[in-house]
């Protein structure tokens, strides 16, 4: 592997000094030199990196003269906003503690690439000391190097760096040798899934793991939602929460989940080649997802209160006018009983790993939270007839079978997929206090929809005049 540095500093001297001391840091690498503040932002914004050698006391652009060490404070600051897993060396002709301490209170100790030892996140030079800089960069690149010897095998799917980083450095952390990298059908959050196979040096699986790759913030938020609302969950329905990797990896981080054996198939390719084993699945899901709703009481709510938790109020306004929902404010503004509870908030059919024999592991929590119960159910019907799966297609539902979906008998004439349906509508009719509450879930999760680009919005709309109509006949 190679290390990609990031070095900020003005004076050629240090600049030729770092030079020779990177070219002798052991493995390859990546440098890159900028001089001033203005050029360590553009490389932060476009670049990544492993780590971050940092002047305090630089000018703003080049050609100018105005030194101070409020510009490197600034590009410290930029790294550890836009790259937060970038380990950093601040270089520093003062001992001052002004500055100094604020900057150190921001550094962790973690053990950034499994080397089985924690180090600094942020660490000071003086640049007197600059004879120390080959032990602490060479060490850098050391540890990144040590990553190569993590075979990946990833059949044609293309990694990002941090992506490539953040497997490595997972699969090293449990001693594997030879990691197999699967894709997984995404959702629209922009994180990453990816299944992982792990093999240690006998060629023994050591774990078969979901991972889970995007933005720290959105990672963090994740692994905070899991401990909160999933853990109440049925573990046998639930993977496990390995570990969440937060550095080395510049701007992405990642959580793991182990994955219990079996459960090869996602729900969408289950419906595909064998229907009944799909509605046999959502059954288990149902079981495997009660504990966020059994029990909880009814309260009265509006329906534009339960579309806010997935589509603010000025994208709604926005969605409403550029799709002629001319109805739909009207239709916000009525309340209904709902039973609210925690509930999955993406359950669409490849957050749903399906056994053989029809047990289930439900994957992804980026959106649990609070809810109306049907939502869960009803986004998981809905889902099959706007995300690509193998039985996705013009035929069915076509528009006039779309108008029909609060006909169930009528929807389902020529689906391809008729148990699934029922399976998920008896699920959503289980947990709603009516058919208006059935309306109300459905209409959220359509509109939600319509915010993406590459949704079907022929299709979600015919839908949503199905779904207008379920609300008129109660």
């Amino acid at each position: 592997m190679t290390a990609h540095i990031l070095v900020v500093e003005d004076d050629e001297d240090y600049v030729d000094e770092l030079k020779r001391i990177i070219a002798e840091a052991g493995g390859p690498t990546i440098p890159t030199f900028v001089t001033n503040r203005d050029e360590a932002v553009a490389e932060l914004e476009s670049g990544f990196f492993d780590f971050a050698i940092l002047d305090l006391r630089i000018p703003t652009a080049a050609g100018t003269t105005d030194f101070d060490p409020e510009h490197g404070k600034y590009v410290f600051h930029h790294v550890r906003k836009v790259s937060p897993g970038t380990k950093i060396l601040v270089l520093t002709g003062s001992p001052s503690d002004d500055f100094i301490a604020p900057l150190l209170a921001q550094k962790h100790d973690a053990d950034i690439w499994s080397e089985g030892a924690k180090v600094d996140t942020v660490e000071f030079l003086k640049k007197i000391e600059i004879d120390q800089a080959p032990e602490k960069i060479s060490r850098v690149v050391s540890a990144i190097r040590a990553l190569s010897d993590i075979e990946l095998q990833t059949n044609g799917l293309n990694l990002s760096t941090g992506e490539d980083r953040l497997v490595r450095i997972f699969a090293k952390h449990f001693k594997a040798l030879t990691c197999l990298v699967h894709p997984i059908g995404a959702g629209k959050s922009g994180a990453r899934p990816l299944r992982l196979q792990m093999f240690d040096q006998t060629g023994a699986l050591i774990r078969e793991v979901i991972a889970k790759l995007g933005d720290l913030p959105k990672m963090q938020d994740e692994d905070a939602r899991y401990d909160e609302h999933v853990v109440l969950l049925d573990g046998a329905a639930t993977p496990r929460k390995m570990k969440l990797l937060e550095f080395g990896a510049g701007a992405m981080a990642g959580l793991f989940y182990q994955l219990a054996n079996g459960h090869d198939a996602s729900m969408f390719k289950a419906m595909a080649e064998e229907d009944a084993l799909a509605a046999k699945a959502v059954a288990a899901t149902a079981d495997a997802l009660g504990g966020w709703s059994n029990g909880k009481n009814q309260e009265r709510r509006s329906i534009a209160s339960i579309r806010a938790q997935w589509v603010s109020d000025k994208r709604a306004a926005e969605l409403h006018t550029k799709f002629g929902l001319d109805w739909a404010a009207e239709f916000e503004s009525r309340e209904i009983q709902t039973r609210w509870c925690c509930v999955h908030g993406d359950l669409h059919g490849e957050n749903i790993l399906v056994s053989p024999d029809g047990s289930v592991l439900v994957i992804d929590y980026g959106d649990v939270g609070p809810g109306s119960a049907a939502y869960d159910p009803v986004s998981l019907e809905l889902s099959a007839v706007l995300q690509a799966n193998p039985t996705l297609g013009p035929a069915w539902p076509n528009a006039d079978a779309c108008r029909k979906w609060h006909d169930l008998d009528a929807y389902l004439a020529d689906c391809p997929m008729p148990e699934f349906i029922r399976a998920c509508r008896a699920w959503s009719e289980n947990l709603t206090v009516g058919r208006r509450e059935l309306a109300a879930c459905a209409y959220c999760y359509l509109l939600r929809q319509l915010k993406y680009d590459d949704t079907d919005k022929d299709r979600i709309l015919a839908l949503l005049e199905g779904v207008h109509a379920c609300w008129a006949t109660t």
